[in-house]
């Protein structure tokens, strides 16, 4: 420490932040009133940790730069990277001011909206993200990360557009990180401008020149199922292709993030197709429900399985034996429709799913994505007969309330963000 120039002129010195290696970064204050922050790296590990957390972030900023760069828009992609390493720069600035890791900091900014530039989905990107890295863990950054850090990170992601709420640390650092990046916006709503406000003060920064909109509760826009049927039949009319130089089949598949999304839905693709209609027609949901650190759902919705698991959940599902009158807009899951040589031998009962179009006696008009696994989208007619499994009815004032749920814990937690 003695080394450090100008040290005889230190009048305070404290630790405000140790890592996994023994590194510290240390705040000063000298006599004149100047302060500043002094890394130091501990004498064993000096070498090979710093070497170990410039090969974890480089491995993270190469997964983020390889999503960047495959972004076609020009505006688009410049935004990506200013935007990603900009939160990426405010996090480990708000990191050293709070003690927290630095290092963990950093990637969290990173790797933030990877989900909506890699996707261009904005509802749920927040949750998506942390999913979409839950499954980068697994592969493109496996073994960089504890299990414990995992946690952290996924977290932050998933509760960053929750700036009405209070998390964790991290969370809170994120939702503020993400907030400065934006600091030469003139107009916020109130929460942002609130966090704003809060994070100038906290770096003895001056106050900006902001206007904020009046505090006021989110609205949530009613759902109509019926609106699903239409959306559903003018899509399945379509008999869109599931083919990489089909545009309309790309934007069906685009909310599955991976590279291996197109071969994964290689002829099984009717659980996206239904997905695909309930977001256009205004029904809002991640790609898995439930995902926390307790509890994943065991598919996305792009699988019948997940489908199915989430309306026995809620309560939705409704059987032919229970006389149940199926209409437009309602979701159909079928019971071993597809023949057995045409599946895996471990396959759940639930194969095939589509959008009812209407329902005529004992037979039903749907609406289906890789119709009789051949590729295609196209509107069909089914016998209300054994090979209905059941019929998902989602009521017209559901609204998707996961984001009350607590990311580590799995629990409700609502704490308001106050403000000054």
């Amino acid at each position: 420490m003695k080394d450090i120039p100008g040290y005889d002129t230190f009048v305070k010195i404290e630790p405000i932040d140790k890592g996994w290696s023994g590194n510290t970064v240390d705040y000063k204050q000298t006599k004149n009133g100047h302060q500043q922050c002094h890394c130091t790296f501990g004498d064993s590990l000096c070498k090979e940790g710093f070497n170990k957390m410039t090969d974890r972030t480089e491995r993270v900023r190469t997964y983020v730069n390889g999503i960047f760069d495959r972004i076609e828009n020009t505006e688009e992609k410049r935004a990506a990277y200013i935007h990603s390493y900009g939160v990426s720069h405010c996090c480990s600035l708000l990191a050293i001011r709070r003690g927290l890791d630095l290092e963990l900091a950093a990637i969290i900014g990173l790797l933030h909206d990877v989900y909506s530039y890699k996707t261009g989905v904005i509802a749920w990107h927040s949750q998506n993200g942390a999913e979409m890295v839950r499954v980068a863990f697994k592969n493109d950054l496996t073994d960089l990360f504890t299990k414990e850090e995992q946690i952290l990170i996924k977290s932050a992601i998933y509760h960053h557009s929750n700036k009405d709420i209070v998390h964790d640390k991290y969370d809170e650092l994120l939702k503020d990180s993400d907030i400065l990046q934006h600091v030469f916006v003139t107009t916020y709503g109130w929460e942002y401008g609130q966090r704003l406000l809060c994070v100038m003060k906290e770096l003895s920064l001056p106050a900006p020149n902001i206007a904020m909109l009046p505090k006021k509760e989110a609205v949530i826009k009613p759902f109509d199922q019926s609106h699903v049927g239409d959306i559903a039949e003018a899509i399945a009319k379509k008999r869109i292709i599931g083919e990489r130089s089909n545009p309309d089949y790309m934007q069906i598949i685009r909310y599955f993030p991976e590279e291996t999304a197109f071969d994964e839905l290689d002829h099984a693709w009717c659980a996206a197709f239904v997905y695909h209609c309930c977001h256009e027609a205004g029904l809002s949901l991640p790609i898995r429900v439930p995902h926390t650190a307790e509890r994943v759902a065991d598919c996305r919705f792009a699988c019948v399985v997940a489908w199915y698991e989430w309306g026995v959940d809620k309560g939705f599902c409704h059987f032919e034996k229970d006389d149940f009158l199926p209409r437009r807009g309602d979701i159909v899951i079928y019971n071993n429709i597809i023949p057995k040589e045409d599946k895996s031998e471990n396959s759940t009962w639930c194969d095939h799913i589509g959008v009812i179009v209407s329902c005529d006696g004992d037979s039903i008009m749907v609406a289906e994505g890789n119709v009789g696994n051949k590729n295609i989208s196209d509107i069909i007619r089914r016998k209300r007969d054994d090979t209905i499994g059941c019929y998902l009815r989602i009521p017209n004032d559901y609204a998707y309330d996961g984001w009350k749920t607590d990311y580590k814990t799995g629990e409700m937690k609502i704490v308001k963000f106050m403000g000054e």
